[in-house]
């Protein structure tokens, strides 16, 4: 008998919590839009969106020329422990200080502890605020002892950090100038478009040298691809990154990424090479649309605090969608639930999928997880929920052929070995005497259970949403998704819950 299952759409408000270092942080302040700005990166006014017409030569021309004004040279200076004077080594401190002097033979610093040197580092930014607000990313200051800015009149001055954030690898600075300031326009990256012409503008190579006359230089492209999800700063999460194919170098983080209206729709950040640190046509930026969310905060706070929900997902894959009978994959899959978080009270569980979040489509996880990320601590947040549940009456107990459990334990069951969960085995694996569920002791090479990623010590808990105690249980849910060639299987590995398809023969 064909088992269905009914997807049943559900609204959830849900209260988010703050996460800061792990910390639950609550604190009252609204959320701000992502909005396009122009100056001042606290405004909120919208940039219309309208096509882009052909570029010509004029178009980078005076893109160029307009632009470049206001991208600065980003100058930062760490002191570290150097290595010890090795003439002190080998003549003795004494015997030095007698003939150079307490200082030693290489000038001032050389004396008897530890030397202190200091690492240098170059990369670029860009002024979005007439006060001396530059963008730029957070690993080109991180750590610095100093940093300096030089505009491209050639003066320099000395920068304070305003702000900075992991996550994004975004960072606020702040001059005090003393002369007017070429602004660059903040405009909407989710308008830009795959193959689309941009400009990269930095300083490669530290080809523009500190306190120096000149400029930034500037590089042609197109958006390669848009949303390639990259790991940036915190383990675990993931920036919707722009690639792009415009020449970025070492030296250009931090710099922008313009489009054809002259209007910034990203910080340019890293690059992917197999050989040399220099640009092999694969370069990315952190979309524009991600630091305007977050600019108030760095401003504010100097730091980022983010809503929480306290679920793990992952996104609906085809052969997940075939399972929950879904016409489109899409949608973030809710795999666990944390105990006391804010899905917990708002009644979310294992096994829904949200498939929007106030309005807005969830396409797969990373949507999700941006969003969520982006709001404020204490803001409510409603989710459109789908809940499969069975509905189509019970599958006939007659339907499987009774074996004893010994029997049932010992087959292979689409290319993997089970056995029943025990108290000791539960405590060998570190789980709750409690815990239910069912153990993988073996799984055969080139199996459908090898195919779906499942592995020995795996605890499977549930089999299309119904949980399984026993291996029975397994074997009768198998039996019932049969008809659609797949299942999808729950399962816990270590502290963490996810979801597999497992084909079905």
């Amino acid at each position: 008998m064909n088992t269905r299952t009914r997807t049943i759409a559900s609204f959830f408000s849900v209260a988010m919590a703050a996460m800061l270092l792990g910390a639950v942080v609550t604190t009252q302040m609204r959320p701000q839009p992502a909005l396009a700005r122009s100056a001042d990166p606290a405004a909120a006014a919208a940039i219309p969106a309208r096509p882009l017409g052909p570029p010509t030569l004029e178009t980078f021309r005076d893109i160029a020329h307009g632009a470049t004004p206001g991208v600065v040279n980003i100058n930062t200076k760490k002191l570290v422990k150097g290595q010890r004077n090795p003439f002190r080594d080998f003549f003795g401190d004494d015997m030095l200080d007698r003939f150079f002097g307490p200082q030693g033979p290489q000038g001032q610093g050389q004396g008897r502890g530890p030397e202190m040197e200091a690492q240098r580092s170059l990369g670029s930014g860009f002024v979005v605020d007439k006060d001396g607000y530059i963008l730029t990313n957070r690993h080109v200051i991180e750590g610095a002892d100093q940093i300096s800015v030089t505009l491209a009149s050639g003066r320099t001055y000395d920068a304070k950090l305003v702000g900075k954030d992991a996550r994004t690898d975004v960072a606020l600075i702040k001059i005090e100038p003393k002369e007017p300031l070429t602004i660059l326009n903040l405009g909407n990256s989710d308008q830009a478009d795959v193959g689309e012409w941009v400009m990269a503008i930095g300083n490669p190579f530290g080809l523009w040298a500190d306190g120096q006359v000149g400029g930034p230089s500037v590089t042609v492209g197109v958006v390669s691809y848009k949303g390639r999800g990259l790991t940036l700063g915190v383990r675990g999460t993931a920036v919707d990154m722009i690639q792009t194919d415009a020449s970025i170098n070492p030296g250009n983080s931090g710099g922008p990424l313009l489009n054809t209206r002259g209007e910034v729709i990203g910080i340019n950040t890293m690059i992917i090479t197999n050989g040399p640190q220099q640009s092999s046509g694969v370069g990315f930026a952190v979309p524009i649309n991600v630091a305007k969310e977050i600019l108030p905060q760095l401003r504010t706070r100097g730091r980022v605090i983010r809503g929480w929900l306290g679920v793990n997902i992952q996104s609906v894959t085809e052969a997940l969608a075939r399972t929950y009978h879904m016409k489109e994959a899409k949608g973030a899959l809710i795999s666990d639930v944390t105990e006391g978080s804010p899905a917990e009270k708002a009644g979310l569980r294992p096994d829904d999928i949200v498939v929007a979040v106030d309005g807005r489509e969830v396409r797969d996880n990373s949507d999700l997880t941006s969003y969520i990320a982006s709001r404020a601590p204490d803001t409510t947040v409603h989710l459109k929920v789908m809940r499969a549940g069975s509905d189509l009456g019970t599958f006939p107990e007659e339907g499987v052929a009774r074996e004893s459990r010994s029997e049932s334990e010992g087959r292979s069951h689409q290319g993997m070995t089970l056995q029943n969960l025990t108290p000791e085995l539960a405590a060998e694996l570190q789980l709750p005497r409690s815990f239910k569920g069912v153990v993988v002791t073996q799984v055969e090479a080139g199996s459908n259970a090898e195919d779906a990623g499942l592995q020995r010590g795996d605890v499977i808990v549930s089999i299309n949403g119904e949980n399984v105690d026993d291996v029975h249980e397994v074997e009768k849910e198998l039996v019932k998704a049969k008809s659609d060639g797949v299942a999808r299987v729950r399962f816990r590995r270590g502290n963490l819950y996810t979801f597999t398809t497992l084909k079905l023969d």
